[in-house]
């Protein structure tokens, strides 16, 4: 299940980034192991694809993942070591979640992104997330997926700063200054456990 959630956001990510033009220079903020890094550099036809990530195990892990071709920075988000307009498409997938200060986040990324290029933010909508654990549990289905996986029995277990869902993540692209063009429920409306949001800088 945890395996076929992963695939479904990343290829809703790939869909979202074919869609945008051009396609020369891609980063994503918050690389970790490099795993929708590896995905965007085989399959969305970007010329480069980079990665950034404050943590260096977690560089050194995405480095034996990916290719020679694919450079990895380690920094903070809060502070990106790019010039303006340096990308055609910014991705923090999973990762806004976890910052002190997601504005200040997405407005460093609407700063490296040039105009017209594309932002995509995901991130988990935990209360549902937590409802769900709930019935699993109470149903005794949880032992039966889960028993393989260390998984968090509840989302505040998961190192998350903030509680982020439809509105919030909304809100903070909005304050950001980049305007939202396209909102979607992953895997589906029925079952919103994540928000995509795309949106397209318009200008520096």
């Amino acid at each position: 299940m945890i395996r076929w959630l992963e695939r479904f956001r990343i290829r809703a990510i790939l869909s979202a980034l074919r869609h945008s033009r051009p396609r020369r220079r891609f980063l994503e903020v918050g690389c970790g192991f490099g795993v929708v890094l590896e995905q965007v550099r085989r399959h969305s036809g970007y010329a480069l694809c980079a990665g950034l990530d404050i943590s260096r195990p977690s560089l050194l892990n995405a480095s034996r993942r990916l290719d020679r071709f694919v450079p990895l920075v380690q920094g903070d988000g809060m502070l990106l070591p790019f010039k303006d307009g340096s990308f055609d498409a910014i991705c923090l997938t999973e990762v806004i979640e976890h910052v002190p200060d997601p504005v200040a986040v997405l407005r460093e990324a609407a700063r490296v992104i040039a105009p017209g290029g594309v932002l995509l933010v995901t991130a988990p909508n935990e209360a549902m997330i937590n409802r769900l654990k709930s019935l699993l549990k109470m149903t005794g289905l949880w032992k039966l997926i889960f028993a393989r996986y260390d998984a968090a029995g509840h989302m505040e277990d998961e190192w998350h700063l903030h509680a982020v869902d439809r509105r919030i993540l909304s809100t903070w692209i909005k304050e950001a200054g980049v305007y939202a063009v396209r909102r979607r429920s992953l895997p589906f409306s029925l079952l919103p456990l994540r928000t995509l949001l795309v949106a397209i800088q318009q200008g520096n």
